[in-house]
């Protein structure tokens, strides 16, 4: 089991780089960011670094970490121009690109930003689906073709170059996936699935991809399956593990379910939950450990993650 680093919550450049550097240190898999252009807690001045330019910055500032995006917001680029920026940052990071990429949701980035020109607003989610799976056509036919063209409702290319190609060949394609049309299309078309949340989303998700898989006649061999654990706690021992989950049931938290699906807990529990979730055929998972407060004490409790839990696994 490999694990990546949300680097996010660093806030800054100068921070994300400084936790970058700490976690290739530690030889952390890769480090990722969510591609939005703004905060997601409501106060729309909150500084937010754009992730395309952002993770561009890491990647060159560092030599052998992979950096990618958790995940990438289709609608914010044209899919041919996304596919020819991608092969560039493969370059130029000599093939450290982790590729993930996600159909969109936040609707005040939609309106914003009028992404889809016109003030159309955001689509349904249907439609945001469907020119997800064209997108992934086009990615994946321009990451395998300096030239390719392509006949689809909502885009059509006559005959692209992408020249250089990406680094790594073949060039591996996955997609942030949980609700099932997106989870049927991730088994046809892409090469792997990111699964977040906490087990028993986990649970949900990769048991729809398993059997769309098993249709297509695959295997969890065949592709690439990674998670996203947005917030991990590791807990020092049983008493500080008890004493957080009655906080957390004081604010209104269901303890139960915390205690069997969420990632929290000692060294020991956090290896239980982990293993379960190996055995759905994980093979990867972006995780922010917590609790920590500076840069420093993220570092801190990434080399305790990585000496108590991830070396076990």
């Amino acid at each position: 089991m490999k694990f990546g680093v949300y680097v996010r919550g660093a806030q800054t450049y100068p921070k994300m780089l400084e936790l970058t550097k700490a976690a290739e240190k530690l030889d952390y898999y890769g480090v990722f960011l969510n591609d939005h252009v703004e905060g997601l807690s409501g106060d729309r001045k909150e500084p937010y670094w754009e992730a395309w330019t952002t993770m561009t910055g890491l990647g060159v500032e560092t030599k052998k970490i992979r950096i990618g995006h958790i995940t990438l917001f289709n609608s914010l680029r044209n899919p041919a121009y996304l596919a020819k920026s991608v092969a560039t940052l493969d370059q130029m990071t000599g093939g450290r690109y982790e590729f993930i990429l996600g159909a969109g949701w936040n609707e005040p980035e939609y309106l914003g930003y009028d992404l889809m020109e016109k003030g159309r607003g955001m689509p349904s989610a249907g439609e945001r689906v469907s020119r997800l799976k064209e997108s992934v056509e086009i990615i994946k036919g321009m990451l395998h073709n300096e030239l390719f063209s392509y006949d689809g409702r909502y885009w059509k290319l006559k005959e692209a170059a992408n020249v250089p190609q990406p680094v790594q060949k073949p060039f591996r394609i996955s997609i942030g996936a949980r609700q099932p049309r997106m989870i049927k299309i991730t088994a046809k078309y892409a090469d792997g699935i990111n699964a977040s949340g906490n087990l028993q989303n986990i649970a949900r998700i990769l048991g729809h991809y398993h059997k769309n898989l098993e249709k297509l006649e695959k295997t969890v061999d065949d592709v690439f399956i990674s998670g996203f654990a947005p917030s991990v706690y590791l807990m020092k021992n049983k008493a500080e593990y008890e004493e957080t989950l009655q906080k957390w049931k004081a604010r209104g938290a269901d303890i139960k379910v915390a205690r069997e699906y969420d990632f929290i807990g000692t060294p020991d529990v956090l290896i239980e939950k982990w293993r379960r979730a190996m055995d759905l055929g994980m093979k990867m998972s972006v995780v922010n450990v917590r609790p920590s407060k500076t840069i420093k004490e993220n570092a801190e409790m990434l080399a305790l993650f990585k000496d108590q839990v991830a070396s076990q696994l």
